[in-house]
């Protein structure tokens, strides 16, 4: 419903600045997210590239799709979808990640109901450590980083 509210060019889709208006609107309505680089954090709408924002995690051909079609100037429903897609993958993949380091952390494997609810306290303040401040982040092979 939102996308047929929004301001579309001559083709049908809407332009950049749009589209990073419509997916940030979409993560924080839908998850309560904030994402750096696609909100405005008191800049333009359009000030960079809604496919360069996330560039470094987004894989290539998404990227190069949107690009395309950025470049032509149409950013069209089905991308948005894609991008939105994209990026609650990424951040559910990002949080399994630091679940599983906040268990190895631990010295809990993933696969055994934990314990007791000192061992969830446990884990859930490690992810939260984690997730907080990420350079506390260790590899989980190199047990001396700890």
């Amino acid at each position: 419903p939102m996308y047929l509210a929004l301001p579309k060019q001559e083709d049908g889709g809407v332009d950049q600045g749009v589209a990073r208006y419509a997916l940030n609107r979409y993560l924080l309505t839908h998850h309560g997210w904030h994402i750096a680089g696609i909100g405005p954090d008191g800049g333009r709408w359009n000030a960079s590239s809604s496919a360069g924002v996330l560039r470094s995690k987004i894989p290539s051909f998404i990227v190069d799709l949107l690009e395309e079609h950025v470049v032509r100037g149409r950013v069209g429903l089905g991308e948005l979808a894609v991008l939105a897609a994209t990026v609650e993958d990424l951040v559910r993949g990002r949080a399994l990640d630091m679940l599983t380091l906040a268990y190895e952390a631990n010295e809990y494997p993933m696969h055994v109901p934990l314990g007791d609810e000192a061992e969830e306290d446990l884990v859930i303040k490690t992810f939260m450590l984690f997730f907080t401040m990420p350079w506390t982040q260790f590899d989980a092979n190199n047990r001396s980083e700890l």
